[in-house]
This record gives C-alpha cells, structure tokens and sequence, in this order.
C-alpha cells in the first residue's frame, strides 16, 4: 500500500473504532441487565457470557489504545514506520473479533440444533460456515502478526471480505431456520402460546441487524480500490455479535413476564431451574 495522508488512511478505522466504542457501551449495559435478570442460569452459560464480554473488553482496549497511539504520535509524525508498523494492540483485536465472531455463531448453531430437534444437516452446516470464517480470519490475522505490516494487513483484506460473505450466510441460515421451525403453522401451536412470536421477532431482529454489518461489510469490500473502507466496519461487525447474543439472553425476562400477565398457554417445560416454555422452546436453559 502506498503512504497515504494520515486522514484517508485512517480515517475509516477511526470511524469504524468509535461506532464500535458506542456498541461496547450497549454491551456493558446488557451485561449488567444479564447479572441481574439471571442469577440462576447455569454455569456454563455465565461462563460463555462473561468470556464474550472480556472477549469485547480486551477488542475495544486494542482498538481504542491503537487508535490513540495513532493519533497522539503519529499525528505530527507521518513517518513510513508509524503509519507502516503495526502495534501488538491491532494484532489482539483482530484475533479477538474473529474468535468473538465465531463463539457466537457457534453459540446459535447450538441453539439451531435444540430448535430444530437435532437435525444435524442445518445444524453442520451454520457450523462449517462459521468455522470456515474463523480459519479464514485466523490465516488474515497470522500474515498481519508475522509481518507486523500495513500493507500485508490491507493486502488480506480479500481474506476478510471472503469471511464476511460466509458471515452473511451463516446468518442467514441461523435466522431462516430459526423462522421455519418456531414458526406456529409448522408446529401446530396457537400464535397466543407463550413467547412463541416474541421469540421469533427477537432472534430474526438480531439476526438480520448482524447480517447487514457483514453485508455491509462484503460490499466494501467489493467495491473495486475502496478495500480500506472495510475499517469502517471491522470493530463494529464482531460487536455486533456480541450485541445479538445478549439481546437474545435478556429478552427471555421480558417474554417470560409477558407471559406471566397474560395467563397464556405455556408449552411444558425443561427440567432446569426457572425453566418456562419460551426456555424450552429456544434451548436457553433459565
């Protein structure tokens, strides 16, 4: 990549960065809402929460002490090695939102299997769409760290564009499928039955919003010499999973108190603490 002004260079990361500031601040929120709201959850299940969360944490660092030392150096510094040489804050985020990325979609296809009774076909196939994005982004990540290289990092580019794609089919089957099999026409369950519709309406919102940041993302990517504006989307595409996964945790409190004051039908329940029929439905254990 040819030395570019400070601003044209960057100026997309920088935006990118500050979205992804705003989305980690929605994710601190959801997260305390998550202690509080589900005290009981099982232990694996708040372990996985807090992972993600201190996955983000460290994301956001990275990218946040990347931008400052950028800005506050290299400033009145444009050199060939400050704006060449990468800092070992990038290398973390950028491993680290590949890995978060591929939790969550891991953390659905499981969710997919529960609902869709076992059926291992869409099942295996959320799971090699995912996996074939994280090695993707894994081979992205080690050029960059072996290299400590702008120019190897803009010049794998063409690898994150190819993980966004699979990014954006991943997520189209992880919503689709959820569609089709919570919807009540398929399974013969009245529409008012408890948390059946909300469920449906939390995970395809969810779903599609994590979907557009990839597509999003994909279509930068496409457009012919404008690869570097794929920074503008980077830090907010993993946050955005981040987002999605806690969104569909803490809806459960709303559904199930919802259902509560209306009276409404319940499915039978799992045997797990504080289990209610939409838990059963969705595979979220209470």
């Amino acid at each position: 990549m040819s030395e570019s002004p400070l601003i044209l260079a960057w100026g997309p990361s920088f935006i990118g960065s500050t979205l992804g500031l705003g989305m980690y601040g929605i994710a601190l929120g959801q997260y305390g809402f998550y202690l509080r709201a589900f005290p009981l959850d099982h232990k694996a299940l708040k372990i996985l929460v807090l992972l993600i969360f201190l996955m983000d944490t460290l994301h956001t660092y990275g990218v946040i002490s990347y931008q400052w030392g950028l800005f506050l150096f290299c400033h009145h510094n444009a050199t060939s090695a400050c704006l060449s040489v990468l800092p070992w804050e990038i290398f973390m985020a950028v491993v680290l939102g590949f890995g978060i990325t591929f939790i969550v979609q891991s953390f659905f296809a499981h969710r997919v299997w529960i609902i869709s009774g076992r059926n291992s076909w869409i099942t295996a196939a959320v799971s090699v769409t995912a996996l074939a994005q994280f090695v993707l982004g894994m081979i992205c990540a080690g050029d960059v760290i072996h290299t400590k290289s702008v120019a190897v990092l803009y010049d794998s580019l063409r690898t994150a564009g190819t993980g966004a794609a699979l990014s954006v089919v991943c997520d189209i089957l992880i919503t689709g499928s959820i569609f089709f099999y919570l919807r009540p026409q398929r399974s013969g369950i009245e529409r008012r039955v408890v948390g059946i519709q909300q469920l449906i309406h939390v995970f395809v919102n969810m779903g599609l919003f994590t979907c557009l940041v990839s597509l999003v993302t994909l279509t930068l990517y496409l457009v012919q010499g404008q690869q570097i504006l794929i920074g503008a989307t980077g830090s907010a595409l993993c946050k955005s999973y981040v987002n999605s996964m806690l969104a569909v945790l803490n809806a459960r409190k709303f559904i199930r108190e919802r259902n509560n004051a209306t009276n409404t039908i319940e499915l039978p329940p799992i045997p797990t603490n504080q289990a209610s029929a939409t838990e059963a439905s969705s595979g979220y254990p209470g």
